[in-house]
């Protein structure tokens, strides 16, 4: 069973990473039109623009029950947020 848990978490922590590097490909194109708004991203491709990221964790928790998602924030410097880049403090 440890197994199992190990290589989701790996699934996970992939799809955070293969959405990243697409992300950052294509952060000058998206800084034109959506400057400070979220993108939720899956499977290496923007599924959704939001302009809250409540709004785009919403959407995420609703479509992807298993958790293979990504948000990240379209600003001048794409930050890695790692792991928990949907698990965001939206107090």
């Amino acid at each position: 069973m440890g197994r199992k848990m190990s290589s989701a978490a790996r699934s996970k922590q992939q799809e955070i990473d293969d959405n990243f590097e697409f992300f950052r490909q294509k952060l000058p194109d998206l800084l034109k039109d959506h400057r400070n708004r979220y993108v939720l991203l899956r499977d290496k491709k923007i599924v959704g623009i939001y302009d809250t990221v409540r709004d785009a964790q919403t959407t995420a928790e609703n479509f992807y029950k298993d958790g293979l998602y990504s948000i990240q924030q379209v600003t001048d410097v794409a930050i890695d947020l790692g792991y928990f880049s949907h698990a965001v403090c939206v107090g």
